[in-house]
């Protein structure tokens, strides 16, 4: 889709960057902020726009798949939790399935609470927050379903956090071939482990 975008956009005469100067360089600044490769394309620099509008797509195709498998786990830790904890509908809050997957029963989670009192996190019998596993095993398979949803979560966060650097690695780039007049090059890779990024920018 984005790349569909930059195509059909870079073709319209009205939106290229025909001044010069600083008209030229914020009609080119805000281009970069919306579709990362736009500025680049109106300034001229086709090749680092195709790179830029690739990691762009990639980037929205990983989200898309992240949060639909955030919400496939969250689906089936839910059920698998209704038919093996009898946990009973409507739904509950992130808390009460996080604590589910911790404890074989809700009077078992209900008596360490008041040990350590904490009175406030105590759930009342009988008022729809009632679990029990069937098995150890189940519980397992649960917490294993629930940390799978969070892991997706996170990694769609992640993402979010990618297109940010990517537009401003875009609008980095579009200020040095507006105010340098030379070709540039910049892209962004995140590094295996999570949170770190590493920018290049090569004049």
């Amino acid at each position: 889709m984005p790349l569909i975008f930059i195509l059909v956009l870079g073709r319209m005469p009205c939106l290229h960057a025909r001044d010069t100067g600083g008209s030229a360089e914020k009609g080119a600044l805000i281009r970069s902020l919306i579709m990362p490769g736009w500025g680049q394309y109106a300034l001229g620099d086709h090749k680092v726009a195709r790179r830029m509008v690739l990691i762009e797509t990639g980037l929205w195709l990983s989200y898309a798949l992240t949060r639909g498998a955030t919400g496939w786990y969250q689906q089936d830790y839910r059920a698998f939790a209704a038919l093996h904890a009898d946990v009973a509908y409507p739904l509950k809050s992130d808390a009460y399935y996080y604590r589910l997957g911790r404890y074989d029963s809700i009077t078992e989670y209900n008596q360490v609470q008041l040990r350590q009192r904490n009175i406030s996190d105590v759930y009342r019998l009988g008022e729809g927050y009632d679990w029990q596993w069937d098995d150890a095993v189940s519980r397992e398979r649960y917490k294993n379903l629930h940390r799978a949803s969070l892991i997706a979560a996170k990694g769609a966060s992640f993402i979010l956090g990618g297109m940010i650097v990517n537009r401003a690695v875009a609008v980095i780039h579009v200020l040095f071939l507006s105010r340098m007049g030379t070709a540039a090059t910049a892209s962004w890779t995140p590094l295996p482990g999570g949170g770190r990024l590493r920018i290049h920018l090569l004049l």
